[in-house]
């Protein structure tokens, strides 16, 4: 059975799931770095537009926090067409928010940064193992218990 998430549901849907994993990575920089979500949020708008872009400070947290939920809501969307075409997905919450997570993590971390930088990967395990929790907790995880509830009631 093939159900039809809303823009409704998904826009909710990112929007936690985008919130959780900005706190959480507000979080683990503090404590792994002692910096502050401004500087997170910096760092994400220096990363797309260089570090020369911007003269305002809260024009550059802002930008960084919309390209963040920009890039959520993207997954959030992938999460939710990948959920209506593979059935293993609706079979196992958890199982599907561990490797939804991994998968994310793969893409942006492997895939999609190191290519943005013109830089090869480079694994750091602790690290590594550190943000790839993140995402299966922070996205992983809330977007397929809602799913999951929204197949269920459909």
């Amino acid at each position: 059975m093939q159900t039809h998430f809303s823009t409704k549901l998904i826009l909710k849907a990112g929007l936690l799931a985008g919130s959780l994993d900005i706190i959480c990575a507000f979080v683990y920089s503090y404590i792994k770095r002692g910096t502050y979500p401004t500087t997170v949020l910096k760092f994400i708008a220096e990363k797309v537009f260089g570090e020369a872009a911007f003269t305002n400070t809260a024009l550059q947290n802002i930008t960084g926090l919309l390209i963040h939920f920009t890039i959520a809501m993207f997954w959030t969307f992938v999460f939710f067409k990948l959920y209506d075409k593979i059935k293993f997905m609706q079979s196992n919450t958890i199982i599907t928010a561990i490797l939804y997570g991994l998968f994310i993590w793969l893409m942006m971390n492997v895939v999609l940064l190191p290519a943005w930088d013109k830089k090869t990967f480079v694994f750091n395990a602790v690290p590594s193992i550190i943000s790839a929790a993140i995402l299966i907790v922070a996205i992983g995880l809330p977007l397929s218990i809602i799913a999951r509830r929204h197949y269920r009631k459909s």
